[in-house]
Protein backbone atom coordinates (compact mmCIF):
# COMPACT_ATOMS: atom_id res chain seq x y z
CA UNK A 1 0.00 0.00 0.00
CA UNK A 2 1.40 3.69 -0.93
CA UNK A 3 2.20 5.90 1.40
CA UNK A 4 -0.40 8.81 2.42
CA UNK A 5 0.02 12.16 0.62
CA UNK A 6 1.67 14.88 3.05
CA UNK A 7 -1.12 17.12 4.03
CA UNK A 8 -1.11 20.74 5.90
CA UNK A 9 -3.61 21.80 8.59
CA UNK A 10 -7.04 23.44 7.32
CA UNK A 11 -6.72 26.08 9.88
CA UNK A 12 -5.77 29.55 8.09
CA UNK A 13 -2.05 30.63 9.23
CA UNK A 14 -2.20 33.19 11.86
CA UNK A 15 -4.63 35.83 13.02
CA UNK A 16 -7.38 37.31 11.03
CA UNK A 17 -6.73 40.87 10.24
CA UNK A 18 -9.60 43.28 8.70
CA UNK A 19 -10.01 43.07 5.28
CA UNK A 20 -9.23 46.97 4.72
CA UNK A 21 -5.90 46.80 6.45
CA UNK A 22 -4.71 43.68 4.28
CA UNK A 23 -5.04 45.05 1.21
CA UNK A 24 -3.21 48.57 2.00
CA UNK A 25 0.10 45.99 2.74
CA UNK A 26 -0.60 43.37 0.51
CA UNK A 27 1.76 44.90 -2.23
CA UNK A 28 4.78 43.92 -1.02
CA UNK A 29 8.24 44.93 -0.88
CA UNK A 30 8.93 48.35 -2.60
CA UNK A 31 11.11 48.82 -5.05
CA UNK A 32 14.44 48.95 -4.48
CA UNK A 33 13.97 47.13 -0.69
CA UNK A 34 15.74 43.93 -0.66
CA UNK A 35 14.94 43.49 2.70
CA UNK A 36 11.92 41.62 2.25
CA UNK A 37 11.58 38.25 0.74
CA UNK A 38 9.22 37.71 -2.49
CA UNK A 39 6.12 35.98 -1.36
CA UNK A 40 3.88 34.19 -3.46
CA UNK A 41 0.10 32.98 -2.52
CA UNK A 42 -0.60 30.00 -4.10
CA UNK A 43 -4.08 29.05 -4.39
CA UNK A 44 -5.82 26.10 -5.96
CA UNK A 45 -9.44 26.05 -6.62
CA UNK A 46 -11.18 22.29 -6.26
CA UNK A 47 -14.01 21.09 -6.58
CA UNK A 48 -14.69 20.28 -3.45
CA UNK A 49 -12.23 22.52 -1.64
CA UNK A 50 -10.42 25.90 -2.14
CA UNK A 51 -6.92 25.65 -0.36
CA UNK A 52 -4.09 28.19 -0.35
CA UNK A 53 -0.30 28.47 1.25
CA UNK A 54 1.95 30.94 1.31
CA UNK A 55 5.67 30.32 -0.15
CA UNK A 56 8.87 32.02 -0.31
CA UNK A 57 11.38 32.71 -3.42
CA UNK A 58 12.55 29.33 -3.09
CA UNK A 59 9.41 27.31 -3.18
CA UNK A 60 9.28 26.55 0.62
CA UNK A 61 5.75 27.18 2.56
CA UNK A 62 6.30 29.43 4.76
CA UNK A 63 2.94 29.13 6.54
CA UNK A 64 0.29 26.18 6.94
CA UNK A 65 -2.00 25.05 3.89
CA UNK A 66 -5.60 26.88 4.58
CA UNK A 67 -8.64 24.79 2.95
CA UNK A 68 -12.08 26.39 3.03
CA UNK A 69 -14.72 23.90 0.44
CA UNK A 70 -15.99 25.56 -2.65
CA UNK A 71 -19.45 26.74 -2.33
CA UNK A 72 -22.56 24.96 -4.35
CA UNK A 73 -23.60 25.82 -6.64
CA UNK A 74 -19.59 27.61 -7.40
CA UNK A 75 -20.55 30.42 -9.05
CA UNK A 76 -17.97 33.15 -9.49
CA UNK A 77 -19.08 35.60 -6.87
CA UNK A 78 -19.23 32.76 -4.47
CA UNK A 79 -16.29 31.39 -4.92
CA UNK A 80 -14.80 34.93 -5.19
CA UNK A 81 -16.15 35.26 -1.77
CA UNK A 82 -14.38 32.64 -0.18
CA UNK A 83 -11.40 33.63 -1.09
CA UNK A 84 -11.36 37.17 -0.45
CA UNK A 85 -12.04 35.48 3.46
CA UNK A 86 -8.76 33.16 2.98
CA UNK A 87 -6.74 35.68 1.93
CA UNK A 88 -7.54 38.38 4.47
CA UNK A 89 -5.93 36.00 7.14
CA UNK A 90 -2.35 36.77 4.85
CA UNK A 91 -0.86 40.07 6.37
CA UNK A 92 1.61 40.21 2.85
CA UNK A 93 2.10 38.92 -0.27
CA UNK A 94 3.73 40.18 -3.84
CA UNK A 95 1.87 37.89 -6.19
CA UNK A 96 -0.98 35.69 -6.51
CA UNK A 97 -0.89 32.09 -8.40
CA UNK A 98 -4.10 30.48 -9.24
CA UNK A 99 -4.81 26.68 -10.14
CA UNK A 100 -8.02 26.30 -11.57
CA UNK A 101 -10.15 22.90 -12.48
CA UNK A 102 -10.32 23.48 -16.10
CA UNK A 103 -9.17 24.61 -19.62
CA UNK A 104 -7.51 28.38 -18.75
CA UNK A 105 -6.63 31.03 -21.69
CA UNK A 106 -4.79 34.20 -21.12
CA UNK A 107 -6.23 34.24 -17.66
CA UNK A 108 -9.89 33.34 -19.02
CA UNK A 109 -11.70 30.42 -18.06
CA UNK A 110 -12.74 27.88 -21.40
CA UNK A 111 -13.74 25.26 -19.39
CA UNK A 112 -15.31 23.99 -16.10
CA UNK A 113 -16.46 20.41 -15.85
CA UNK A 114 -16.51 20.23 -12.18
CA UNK A 115 -17.46 23.45 -10.95
CA UNK A 116 -20.05 24.20 -13.61
CA UNK A 117 -19.64 24.99 -17.02
CA UNK A 118 -21.99 27.78 -17.75
CA UNK A 119 -21.52 29.30 -14.68
CA UNK A 120 -17.79 29.93 -15.91
CA UNK A 121 -17.15 30.08 -19.51
CA UNK A 122 -15.30 33.26 -20.67
CA UNK A 123 -15.42 34.34 -17.26
CA UNK A 124 -11.99 36.18 -16.99
CA UNK A 125 -10.24 35.23 -13.50
CA UNK A 126 -7.34 36.40 -13.57
CA UNK A 127 -8.31 39.87 -13.97
CA UNK A 128 -10.63 39.46 -11.03
CA UNK A 129 -8.22 38.12 -8.42
CA UNK A 130 -6.10 41.11 -10.00
CA UNK A 131 -8.86 43.65 -8.91
CA UNK A 132 -9.63 42.37 -5.17
CA UNK A 133 -5.57 41.32 -4.74
CA UNK A 134 -3.85 44.59 -5.82
CA UNK A 135 -0.65 42.38 -6.99
CA UNK A 136 0.38 40.66 -10.48
CA UNK A 137 -1.70 37.61 -10.63
CA UNK A 138 -1.40 34.34 -13.03
CA UNK A 139 -4.15 31.69 -13.67
CA UNK A 140 -3.21 28.28 -15.63
CA UNK A 141 -4.94 24.95 -14.82
CA UNK A 142 -4.82 22.91 -11.54
CA UNK A 143 -2.60 20.37 -12.65
CA UNK A 144 -0.29 22.13 -14.86
CA UNK A 145 0.18 24.43 -11.41
CA UNK A 146 0.84 21.63 -9.38
CA UNK A 147 3.22 19.71 -12.11
CA UNK A 148 5.40 22.92 -11.52
CA UNK A 149 5.73 22.23 -7.96
CA UNK A 150 6.97 18.00 -8.66
CA UNK A 151 8.27 18.06 -12.30
CA UNK A 152 12.22 17.18 -12.25
CA UNK A 153 12.39 18.91 -15.97
CA UNK A 154 13.87 15.94 -17.56
CA UNK A 155 12.26 13.97 -20.20
CA UNK A 156 8.14 13.03 -20.47
CA UNK A 157 6.93 13.94 -17.21
CA UNK A 158 3.32 13.15 -16.58
CA UNK A 159 1.40 14.66 -13.76
CA UNK A 160 -1.94 13.20 -12.39
CA UNK A 161 -4.56 14.42 -9.43
CA UNK A 162 -7.02 12.31 -7.75
CA UNK A 163 -9.50 14.61 -6.61
CA UNK A 164 -13.67 15.94 -7.22
CA UNK A 165 -11.84 15.04 -10.81
CA UNK A 166 -8.85 13.56 -12.45
CA UNK A 167 -6.36 16.76 -13.20
CA UNK A 168 -3.63 15.92 -15.57
CA UNK A 169 -0.55 17.54 -16.98
CA UNK A 170 2.34 16.85 -19.35
CA UNK A 171 5.54 18.11 -19.39
CA UNK A 172 8.88 17.71 -21.93
CA UNK A 173 11.97 18.54 -20.41
CA UNK A 174 10.41 20.79 -17.78
CA UNK A 175 8.21 22.80 -20.36
CA UNK A 176 4.48 22.35 -19.80
CA UNK A 177 2.15 21.31 -22.85
CA UNK A 178 -0.30 23.68 -21.12
CA UNK A 179 -4.22 22.25 -20.90
CA UNK A 180 -4.08 18.54 -21.73
CA UNK A 181 -7.43 17.68 -19.66
CA UNK A 182 -6.38 13.81 -20.03
CA UNK A 183 -9.33 13.45 -17.82
CA UNK A 184 -11.85 13.99 -20.36
CA UNK A 185 -10.82 11.79 -22.78
CA UNK A 186 -12.41 8.42 -23.53
CA UNK A 187 -10.62 5.25 -21.86
CA UNK A 188 -13.20 2.24 -21.57
CA UNK A 189 -16.91 1.66 -22.47
CA UNK A 190 -17.31 5.05 -23.34
CA UNK A 191 -16.23 6.41 -20.32
CA UNK A 192 -13.58 8.73 -20.18
CA UNK A 193 -10.64 8.85 -17.67
CA UNK A 194 -12.33 10.89 -15.54
CA UNK A 195 -15.92 9.46 -15.23
CA UNK A 196 -14.16 5.89 -14.01
CA UNK A 197 -11.57 7.26 -11.43
CA UNK A 198 -13.39 10.41 -10.26
CA UNK A 199 -14.12 10.70 -6.36
CA UNK A 200 -18.00 9.79 -6.67
CA UNK A 201 -17.02 5.98 -8.38
CA UNK A 202 -14.28 5.74 -4.83
CA UNK A 203 -17.60 6.10 -3.28
CA UNK A 204 -19.81 3.77 -5.32
CA UNK A 205 -16.93 1.43 -5.87
CA UNK A 206 -14.94 0.73 -2.79
CA UNK A 207 -11.03 1.51 -2.35
CA UNK A 208 -10.11 -1.79 -4.05
CA UNK A 209 -12.63 -1.63 -6.88
CA UNK A 210 -11.71 1.81 -7.44
CA UNK A 211 -7.73 1.23 -7.16
CA UNK A 212 -8.18 -1.49 -9.91
CA UNK A 213 -9.57 1.12 -12.40
CA UNK A 214 -6.56 3.94 -11.04
CA UNK A 215 -4.17 1.28 -11.84
CA UNK A 216 -5.82 0.26 -15.29
CA UNK A 217 -5.76 3.87 -16.16
CA UNK A 218 -1.76 4.85 -15.51
CA UNK A 219 -1.04 1.32 -17.28
CA UNK A 220 -2.53 2.58 -20.39
CA UNK A 221 -1.36 6.50 -19.78
CA UNK A 222 2.31 4.44 -19.79
CA UNK A 223 1.54 2.60 -23.37
CA UNK A 224 0.44 6.11 -24.69
CA UNK A 225 2.60 8.34 -23.59
CA UNK A 226 6.20 5.91 -21.94
CA UNK A 227 6.52 8.88 -19.25
CA UNK A 228 9.53 8.57 -17.59
CA UNK A 229 7.82 9.66 -14.30
CA UNK A 230 4.17 10.07 -13.75
CA UNK A 231 3.33 12.01 -10.77
CA UNK A 232 0.77 10.91 -8.97
CA UNK A 233 -1.12 13.17 -6.04
CA UNK A 234 -4.52 14.58 -4.61
CA UNK A 235 -6.55 13.84 -2.08
CA UNK A 236 -7.29 10.36 -3.02
CA UNK A 237 -4.39 9.04 -3.00
CA UNK A 238 -4.52 8.04 0.10
CA UNK A 239 -7.24 5.98 -0.77
CA UNK A 240 -5.13 3.51 -3.31
CA UNK A 241 -4.36 0.05 -2.96
CA UNK A 242 -2.42 -2.17 -4.60
CA UNK A 243 0.67 -2.45 -6.44
CA UNK A 244 1.03 0.48 -8.66
CA UNK A 245 3.43 0.97 -11.83
CA UNK A 246 7.42 1.67 -10.98
CA UNK A 247 7.79 4.87 -12.82
CA UNK A 248 4.57 6.33 -10.28
CA UNK A 249 5.74 8.76 -7.68
CA UNK A 250 3.49 10.31 -5.14
CA UNK A 251 3.49 13.70 -4.18
CA UNK A 252 1.81 16.00 -1.14
CA UNK A 253 -1.18 18.75 -1.88
CA UNK A 254 1.64 21.06 -0.21
CA UNK A 255 4.44 20.06 -2.79
CA UNK A 256 2.14 20.61 -5.91
CA UNK A 257 0.69 24.02 -4.46
CA UNK A 258 4.32 25.18 -4.05
CA UNK A 259 4.27 24.99 -8.24
CA UNK A 260 3.47 28.67 -7.92
CA UNK A 261 6.75 30.04 -7.67
CA UNK A 262 7.89 28.65 -10.56
CA UNK A 263 4.79 29.59 -12.58
CA UNK A 264 6.59 33.04 -12.28
CA UNK A 265 10.07 31.77 -13.38
CA UNK A 266 9.16 29.13 -15.83
CA UNK A 267 6.79 31.12 -18.23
Amino acid sequence: MPPKNARGAAKPPGKRVAAEHTLTRRRGAPAGDATKELLTLCIDIGGTGIKMILANAKGRPVTERARMLTPRPARPAAVAAVMKKMIAAYPRFDRVSVGFPGVVVDGVVRTAVNLGEKLWVDQPLQREVERFCRVPVRVINDADLQGYGVVDGRGAELVLTLGTGLGSALFLNGQLVPNLELGHHPLKKDKTYEDRVRDSELKRLGKKAWSRRVIEALETLNRIFNPRVIHLGGGNTEHLRGKLPRNVRLFGNVDGMTGGVKLWTNR
